[in-house]
């Protein structure tokens, strides 16, 4: 039960980033209750004004269809090491046969997805458009739902809670995603409760918005935003006494061990049966689209829980992703490197612009979402120089943001020979994310930039005045996806060849000198 004084209970300050770690899990077994999604999205620009009616015209240049809700949970969950399954309907359809290819492509156990002929799979069309000639960002311009929200009928909620009992056999937690859109019936949701409690595992849920949350009274937790506390308890959550009330009396009334209230630009708040409160404020950073953020809580949030963190440390973990996943636009996974690199200090921030390939592969997609044009070079860059600077200066100036393709050391000897690189890659990386004009910097290991080109796809791909006439690795890629070759002018004098060459020079004289004799001092002189 709840702690008898509410009064004498204390607020516990929130950890700073600096002291938050994401642990080592085991490959947890979570099952994921509520509605999986398809999310299509149609990307492209917007040119002009249609002439039939008062609206923009999509150009569209790219589409893609993920899982979103309950779908978005379980991805997390997947790339956070964890073991996933769904219990959930789909539409008997060609969009829910396309969600268990994709469940299953990720390692989504979906022995508990049931197809129901009588309802069509959710899907969530969302249109997103870009005003190039103005550099503007990328914007969403109309979201279109497909859904039967009716409650399940009484014979398929029977066959979902026979896998229910089957899927709790096996797991060592349950989140719940309840959008209520008539997958959770209070019968069910009641089975999940009771069920996982007599397993004792955890079952953490992300609420619907409703008058009533009886129906999760017994879970081990609730997640609910902002509005949804302030409409099922009554409550006005303007500040941190409210923000108290609220999230003490949801525990109380519905038997809880915690209830964490997510409150936007508030950051959360965190009351724990019998427990010090926690608030944690949120980092400040630029929002570009809330989607998602709700369920990457539930995510962190719910499988820290089960992994036997305190709700503490769980919510403040939780706090931060979220925080990443707002700086991006659509739902975006937020993966442990994702976490990781977040948590570096502020003087090591640089570092987090070095980036594997597949990593920055996935950052570029946020990046042209948010209508961003990518600029690219490639190069050894072992000494840096001002020749250098001239290049990446010219590259930067391309595009709204600037890519940097490194030369491993293994493709530097094949280049330029078995004495070089004089600094390892490791080094030269680090030099180069520390220069404002780049944003990232992936090492690759081939003499020629042709794969990392076509892994990242540049908008804009930049080399030297010398290379005119000559064709580029990755030029007729690019060009072919409407993209552009530049080609930099050159500072004359300046190469790291002719660098090491001057190096070697004054080396050598100054080995001839080191082994004259040196001259008598003359009578009456003095040395010093």
């Amino acid at each position: 039960m709840a702690h008898a004084n509410n009064k004498a209970r204390v607020t516990e300050p929130a950890r700073s980033p600096a002291d938050l770690a994401l642990p080592k899990l085991k490959p947890l077994r979570i099952l994921v209750a509520g509605e999986v999604i398809l999310d299509r999205y149609l990307w492209g620009d917007v040119e002009r004004i249609s002439p039939e009616a008062p609206i923009p015209i999509l150009r569209v240049n790219r589409r893609e269809e993920k899982p979103g809700n309950a779908g978005f949970v379980m991805a997390g969950l997947r790339a956070l090491g964890a073991r996933p399954s769904a219990l959930s309907v789909v539409g008997d359809d060609r969009n829910g046969r396309l969600l268990r290819e994709i469940f299953r492509h990720l390692g989504i156990g979906t022995r508990a997805l049931v197809a129901d002929p009588d309802r069509p799979t959710i899907v969530k069309e969302r249109m997103l458009g870009s005003v190039q000639s103005a550099n503007r960002g990328t914007q969403q311009l109309l979201r279109v739902d497909e859904e039967d929200p009716r409650p399940l009928s009484p014979a398929r909620e029977r066959e979902i809670k026979v896998r229910l009992t089957q899927e709790l056999a096996r797991a060592d937690g349950v989140l719940v995603s309840d959008i209520n859109k008539g997958l959770l019936t209070p019968g069910l949701l009641r089975a999940i409760i009771d069920g996982a409690n007599r397993r004792r595992i955890p079952v953490v849920i992300d609420p619907r918005l409703s008058d009533d949350f009886s129906i999760y009274r017994g879970a081990t937790a609730i997640t609910p935003n902002r509005y949804e506390t302030e409409r099922a308890t009554g409550m006005r959550l303007g500040d941190r006494a409210g923000w108290r009330a609220a999230a003490e009396a949801l525990v109380a009334r519905l038997d809880l061990k915690a209830c964490l209230i997510t409150l936007d630009r508030d950051g959360m708040y965190l009351a724990e049966r019998g427990g010090a409160d926690t608030y944690i404020p949120t980092t400040p950073r630029d929002v570009y689209d809330v989607t998602g953020a709700g369920d990457v809580v539930l995510t962190f949030f719910g499988l820290l829980t089960a992994a036997g963190l305190s709700f503490a440390s769980a919510a403040s973990i939780a706090n931060l992703a979220a925080g990443l996943e707002v700086g991006r636009i659509g739902a975006e996974i937020i993966s442990r490197e994702d976490f990781a690199r977040a948590l570096k200090p502020v003087h090591d921030a640089y570092e987090r612009k070095i980036l594997s390939a597949d990593e920055a592969a996935a950052a570029l997609d946020r990046e042209r979402r948010a209508g961003r044009t990518i600029a690219f070079t490639n190069g050894c860059f072992d000494l840096l120089h001002a020749g250098h600077l001239q290049i990446l200066g010219y590259a930067r100036a391309q595009g709204d943001l600037l890519v940097v393709g490194l030369n491993s050391d293994r493709s530097v000897r094949a280049l330029k020979g078995p004495d070089r690189p004089i600094h390892h890659a490791g080094d030269r990386a680090r030099i180069l994310a520390a220069l404002a004009m780049v944003d990232y910097v992936v090492v690759f290991d081939e003499t020629k930039a042709e794969r990392i080109i076509r892994t990242l796809k540049p908008d804009v791909l930049v080399k030297g005045e010398d290379y005119r006439g000559q064709q580029v690795d990755g030029q007729a890629f690019v060009e072919a996806h409407g993209g552009r070759v530049a080609l930099a002018p050159l500072l004359e004098g300046h190469s790291t060849s002719t660098t090491i060459a001057r190096m070697g020079t004054a080396n050598g004289a100054a080995e001839v000198v080191s082994t004259r004799r040196p001259p008598r001092p003359r009578a009456n002189s003095r040395t010093v």
